[in-house]
């Protein structure tokens, strides 16, 4: 669960011709490092889920440098930017879930209020 979010952000921002054995291995190594000190001492395999947005930043970046390792992003202008700069372009394009945010219309949307008695939560795609 950990790692997957990562891996597809990774992939898909740089833009990878496929994902490889060494950028799966790389998101675990990435994950692995991500248990802070509190997390170690506390004997924690896997970081705190509430902290699941932060880790996928790390694991999206250490796929993103082994793509480009092995030459297979296609996404040329963030090959120069260090991993701080690398770390929020990626936040950038994170994608950030709302109570607006992909919920279809509803009938009520369309003027059709007798087919449900909820109320409509309109959609901002």
């Amino acid at each position: 669960m950990y790692v997957f979010p990562g891996i597809g952000l990774g992939a898909i921002l740089c833009k990878a011709v496929h994902i490889s054995q060494s950028m799966i291995y790389a998101s675990a190594v990435a994950l692995s490092s991500s248990i802070n000190a509190q997390e170690r001492s506390a004997g924690r395999l896997y970081p705190e889920i509430n902290r699941i947005r932060e880790v996928s930043i790390i694991v999206a970046r250490e796929v993103i440098r082994e793509a480009q390792r092995q030459g297979l992003d296609r996404e040329p202008s963030i090959r120069s930017a260090n991993n701080h700069q690398l770390d929020a372009w990626i936040r950038h394009h994170m994608y950030h879930p709302s109570q607006e945010t992909g919920i279809p219309s509803t009938a009520n949307d369309r003027g059709l209020s007798s087919l449900s008695s909820r109320p409509a939560i309109k959609a901002k795609l």
